[in-house]
């Protein structure tokens, strides 16, 4: 029997209804700044950067260590019969006697030990500024690590914005597959029912089946693209790939507001830590071009020295010091002071060059990346009129081809392009999000608190 047409169509609508109704089951989610938070603790390339940093610190520490005295313990000991040893270590021991002065003794000697214990402490007093010289390059030497971290971090809040926003755009690109999928099945379903009453052809069947075979193999591609979206997710904030980690946030269009293009020109030279990195690299240079300078100057020093010299460990011999002051001056080195300064001072100039080279590149990178953010915002209002026009135009092919005035082609067509739409229009807010995120990061300014990694 016939079932009745609008008992039909009630059923249609039932079923369409439920494909687009919105999930009843809560699940939990993860906002963009958590996943932020979480990277910033647990990201193993940032984690990579600790010892280097605590390196630059100690390097700093030993560098201030030129300020102080330094004091050496030695302990030895010596044995033997060699005349002047014999006599010298007899002198300081004191125990030279009138005996020792005669000949025989004298040349032939009878062997004797030596247990010498000394202690020297050395002190420069002037070194013309050298130590200072040290102690500035192991200064910017923790500016540079401390910078380059920074930029790591930059980079990691990009990777993690980005593929935040991705594994959402494959989870709606995976729910629209699904949707598509769904639809296949309801068309080849209604395909095979007008088939068997005489209203459609058999060509029609065998497209609805190719079309849903296409449908699957769509909904295979984005699952695996969804899942590879989520571990490059978890990877970035230090879990396990296969950890899960909560539902990121819808795609939905924002109204984003960007400062003017010279602010951010501005905020480059102020908040780039790249660009401060290479600053504190020049300013290093300078230093070591100072203190090689300094190295054809003279060095001040003082020194004091004690010393006990006793037959063995139970013997007590006799002790003395010596203490003066030293002026050291490297006078010839075969040119390797001034070869050595040469090359510094070229490092010098190439520091500079390339932070001029940098200051261009930084200007490039910024309107390249606000031409991107005005041409993604213009797609997706392209993108959203396509989208709605895909849907008002299956809409009119559903009721033209149930009143049998179109194809199953047509309906195919129409399908496919309001799915095509669909992900257009998620791609292109996707894209969008993305360019604004990279305006912040061409600009110095994407950090955990910015604009950009706190949209949802």
């Amino acid at each position: 029997m016939k079932r009745p047409r609008h008992h039909r169509d009630w059923i249609l609508t039932i079923i369409w209804a439920a494909l687009f109704a919105p999930s009843l089951v809560s699940q939990q989610k993860l906002t963009l700044s958590e996943a932020a938070a979480r990277a910033l603790e647990n990201n193993p390339d940032l984690a990579a950067d600790a010892p280097g940093r605590q390196a630059a610190r100690a390097e700093f520490k030993a560098a201030r260590a030129g300020y102080l005295p330094r004091l050496d313990f030695e302990q030895s000991y010596l044995a033997g019969n060699n005349p002047v040893f014999v006599f010298s270590t007899l002198l300081s021991q004191r125990r030279f006697t009138a005996a020792n002065f005669a000949l025989p003794e004298l040349n032939n000697p009878s062997a004797i030990d030596n247990l010498q214990t000394r202690a020297t402490v050395q002190q420069t007093i002037w070194d013309f500024g050298r130590t200072r010289s040290m102690r500035e390059q192991a200064r910017l030497g923790i500016d540079i690590a401390d910078q380059t971290h920074q930029d790591h971090v930059r980079g990691v809040m990009l990777a993690v914005f980005e593929s935040y926003y991705f594994t959402s755009l494959a989870r709606d690109t995976l729910e629209t597959a699904r949707i598509a999928l769904r639809s296949a099945e309801v068309l080849e379903q209604q395909a095979e029912t007008r088939v068997a009453s005489g209203l459609a052809v058999e060509a029609d069947l065998l497209r609805s089946r190719v079309h849903l075979s296409a449908a699957k193999q769509q909904e295979i591609q984005a699952q695996g693209e969804l899942e590879r979206a989520k571990a490059r997710l978890n990877r970035l904030m230090g879990y396990g790939l296969d950890r899960a980690t909560g539902e990121t946030a819808p795609l939905a269009i924002k109204e984003l507001v960007l400062p003017s293009e010279e602010t951010l020109i501005e905020e480059q030279k102020r908040h780039r830590p790249d660009y401060e990195n290479l600053r504190a690299q020049l300013r290093r240079e300078q230093a070591v071009v100072r203190s090689l300078e300094k190295e054809f100057l003279p060095v001040i020093a003082g020194y004091t020295t004690w010393e006990a010299d006793n037959p063995s460990l139970n013997v007590y011999g006799g002790s003395n010091w010596a203490a003066g002051i030293t002026l050291r001056w490297n006078l010839f080195s075969g040119g390797s002071d001034s070869a050595r300064l040469e090359a510094a001072r070229h490092r010098l100039e190439q520091k500079r060059r390339q932070l001029s080279a940098m200051e261009s590149a930084m200007a490039l990178e910024l309107r390249d990346a606000l031409i991107q953010y005005r041409a993604a915002q213009q797609q997706v209002e392209a993108a959203r009129a396509a989208a709605a026009q895909s849907d008002e135009g299956l809409r009119i092919l559903r009721n033209r081809y149930d009143a049998g005035l179109a194809t199953m082609t047509d309906l195919l067509s129409a399908e496919t392009a309001r799915s095509n739409a669909g992900t257009s229009l998620s791609q292109a807010v996707f894209q969008q999000l993305l360019s604004f995120a990279r305006v912040e990061y061409a600009a110095g300014i994407l950090s955990p608190t910015s604009p950009a990694m706190n949209l949802d």
